[in-house]
């Protein structure tokens, strides 16, 4: 049997919650009409039997744990739109973010990974800028503000990824993989869930 991530084993078991939510609701309806259409009844109210909480005890074993996924995440043009300089035009803004966004698909160069993705941005921008012949532009002092922000958002996006690597761990939950396992290689996962 394939080894599932927790994940996706939740997910399954919450579907089995709201299907079994709406079969309770057909019923009640069901009740509902049995009792109006019938004369000895019609006085009367099906009962309103509700759970409103669940708790499972679930048995898994530790399949696998992921190596830290490889990531290259890109700036993205929203990321862009509100990196640039406020004093531009927001429509010059949003085309030039649109603009660096293909820029960034097609070159893959403005990836957090690059140490010079601060000076590439702003060269791609600024060159850009001048371009479009921009009044009462101040491009020295914009440009080295841009070039802080985006330094920054970098740093704290490697910080944040160094501290939290993510990994994907897996699962085995079926029955009859359990049975060939010993217990001490056995958790129990125990949850409660609130049913609305």
């Amino acid at each position: 049997m394939e080894a599932l991530p927790l994940k996706e084993i939740l997910a399954s078991l919450l579907k089995e919650f709201e299907a079994a939510g709406v079969a309770a609701d057909v019923s009640r309806e069901h009740w509902r009409q049995v009792y109006e259409s019938n004369a000895l009844l019609r006085e009367f109210a099906p009962s309103r039997l509700r759970i409103t909480e669940a708790s499972i005890s679930l048995p898994l074993a530790l399949a696998e744990i992921s190596a830290p996924r490889n990531h290259t995440p890109m700036l993205t043009s929203q990321q862009l739109l509100r990196l640039l300089p406020a004093s531009l035009p927001m429509a010059l803004r949003e085309g030039m973010a649109q603009e660096a966004a293909h820029y960034i698909q097609k070159t893959k160069r403005m990836t957090f990974a690059n140490k010079k993705l601060a000076t590439t941005v702003v060269a791609f921008l600024s060159d850009r800028v001048r371009q479009q012949k921009v009044q009462d532009f101040d491009h020295e002092g914009e440009w080295s503000a841009l070039l802080q922000r985006v330094e920054q958002l970098r740093a704290d996006f490697l910080n944040r990824t160094n501290l939290n690597p993510e990994r994907e761990v897996l699962f085995s939950y079926q029955t009859e993989e359990l049975l060939k396992m010993g217990s001490d290689k056995i958790t129990r996962f125990d949850l409660k869930i609130a049913i609305d």
